[in-house]
């Protein structure tokens, strides 16, 4: 009986050491799946936030424009009434 005791033994720690492979497997698995997923996010981010600031700086390119072009209106409409002085 004694040794089928140490039979079951043998074949439960054969079969955990198995088993314990094939998690450790699974888990750099999912690891690298993982790193892969928030690599592909962090690169949607990435360029989400490239386009934001190209729209921003046309914006803002857009805003310096028409102010600049008021105060050439400015000026102009100064310089014309001064000169009807």
């Amino acid at each position: 009986m004694s040794i089928a005791m140490v039979a079951m033994i043998a074949a439960a720690v054969a079969c955990g050491n198995n088993n314990g492979k094939k998690a450790e497997e699974a888990a750099e698995e999912a690891k690298t799946e993982c790193t892969k997923e928030c690599d592909e996010k962090c690169e949607e981010a990435k360029t989400t936030v490239q386009e934001a600031a190209e729209a921003a700086g046309e914006a803002v390119k857009d805003a310096a424009t028409e102010k600049a072009v008021e105060g050439i209106n400015a000026a102009a409409d100064a310089a014309v009434n001064a000169i009807k002085k």
